[in-house]
């Protein structure tokens, strides 16, 4: 026996009642990918979340958020950023400078891909202060580092 929902077609007081549990606002991501040490990888992927903290390389990037006026602002939130667990692959070209891998050599990096947001409408010396700051901290000599294009966020109004 075959079973139909019918879902009836919403009012104007449903769709408004919808837009007003919602609140958008426009911002644009950063995104970094930043390495960390294999044991800090391993330790967070065994839900040791508090590894991050000590990892000198990420300490590095927890001091540009938390010194970022407007970086992960999420109103009574602040300093708001996510991260994702992955591997980098690179082979090093000569003339570099490598960090990690030696030259002619494919190598792979325990990386965080660590996302965070900007008001879509910082003026252009304010973001890249803050873009700076992210290269600056960087440990890598060329940092993956991508700016989106503004977008809208949701959240609960």
């Amino acid at each position: 026996m075959a079973t139909t929902t019918i879902t009836p077609e919403p009012t104007a007081q449903d769709r408004e009642g919808a837009r007003a549990s919602v609140r958008r606002r426009t911002v644009r991501t950063i995104k970094v990918y930043w390495p960390v040490a294999p044991a800090t990888l391993t330790a967070c992927a065994m839900g040791d979340l508090d590894a991050l903290r000590s990892d000198e390389s990420f300490a590095s990037f927890l001091r540009v958020v938390e010194t970022s006026p407007g970086l992960g602002d999420f109103g009574v939130y602040d300093d708001v950023f996510e991260v994702s667990l992955g591997v980098e692959g690179f082979t090093v070209r000569p003339g570099a400078r490598p960090a990690l891998g030696s030259t002619g050599a494919r190598s792979l990096s325990a990386t965080l891909a660590v996302t965070t947001h900007v008001d879509a409408d910082a003026d252009d010396d304010a973001l890249a202060r803050i873009l700076a700051r992210i290269a600056d901290a960087h440990p890598w000599e060329v940092p993956v580092i991508e700016l989106s294009a503004p977008l809208d966020l949701v959240s609960r109004a």
